[in-house]
């Protein structure tokens, strides 16, 4: 079976129940033209680069990028997210006949990223911008164009679209080009607050050290309202590296943090019942295991990469 034509398809996290977290623009022949072109621009960049596996907590350096398997490759963000990138391939693959974007849907949409599908050589390919393509094109602007000699307005809704991309399908493979746009993208920042109290538990759970009740209620109070520092959390547990966070690595590491020796009790159950020790509880088990990629790195996991034990 000969591959698909050209397809775009508009995203969102839909924001009522009900709501579609796609919608499909139709394009004409030279509007697929421009959009293979994006799309090749796009692939150019991952040509020649050395692929490693990739881990939402580390960077690629130059001359490397970071590839995963398509499936299963939700797992590290929001499984059952309705903009989840599986279910975006899915939509584009697997279309049957959609229903096609009118200019009202694509005016008052509030599309928050796009996605492009073109087959290259024999390639199944899905470039995926984190952006939306009505960016800096709704707003308060008079939009024209020279028709002959002559502006005239330009009334209907405009969209652009980078010669790059955040993530890159290629067939069953998923190259990311920007992990922190990928992140941010599909993260689901409620969820993770909503889950608070499973997170904190399954964290607790995890650490070779013991630590206090009132530790872990401090722990889920910040996750419950700081979807980021959930976000690190979940991430440790899933790396499997907690059962080696001991209660003495712990205390030991306390004055890199800039706290004293007997901060979290100088024996015993870790105790760490404040927001900002809970915090740095959780800061010092990321960092017990990763490693800063450069000098000046801030202590977030985010930028550490996980160091072989």
């Amino acid at each position: 079976m000969p591959p698909s034509p050209v397809e775009l398809l508009l995203a969102r996290r839909p924001e009522t129940v009900g709501q579609a977290a796609f919608g499909h623009v139709d394009v004409t022949r030279a509007g697929r033209e421009g959009l293979e072109d994006v799309v090749d621009d796009a692939v150019r960049q991952i040509e020649g680069l050395t692929e490693i596996d990739f881990n939402p907590d580390d960077r690629a350096e130059d001359g490397e990028i970071l590839t995963a398997p398509l499936r299963g490759f939700d797992d590290w963000y929001q499984a059952q997210a309705p903009w989840s990138l599986e279910r975006v391939v899915d939509e584009l693959r697997n279309p049957g006949l959609p229903d096609v974007l009118d200019e009202e849907g694509i005016r008052h949409g509030r599309w928050g990223f796009y996605a492009i599908r073109v087959p290259i050589e024999n390639m199944d390919i899905i470039v995926v911008r984190a952006k939306s393509p009505t960016w800096g094109l709704t707003s308060n602007k008079f939009f024209a164009s020279l028709v002959g000699t002559q502006l005239q307005p330009v009334t209907e809704p405009l969209l652009a679209f980078d010669r790059t991309a955040d993530l890159i399908v290629v067939d069953d493979t998923v190259h990311v080009l920007n992990p922190g746009a990928v992140e941010r993208l599909f993260v689901d920042a409620d969820a993770i607050k909503a889950r608070a109290d499973r997170t904190t538990a399954s964290f607790g759970a995890a650490l070779a050290a013991r630590v206090t009740n009132p530790t872990l209620d401090a722990i889920q109070a910040v996750i419950s309202h700081n979807a980021n520092v959930g976000r690190r959390v979940e991430k440790l547990v899933r790396s499997g590296v907690l059962p080696n966070v001991t209660a003495a690595g712990v205390r030991a590491a306390l004055p890199d943090a800039g706290l004293q020796l007997g901060d979290f009790g100088a024996s015993g159950p870790l105790q760490a019942v404040t927001p900002d020790h809970a915090t740095k509880l959780i800061e010092i088990a990321a960092d017990l295991y990763y490693q800063p990629r450069f000098e000046s790195s801030s202590r977030k996991v985010a930028y550490f990469r996980r160091l072989p034990r």
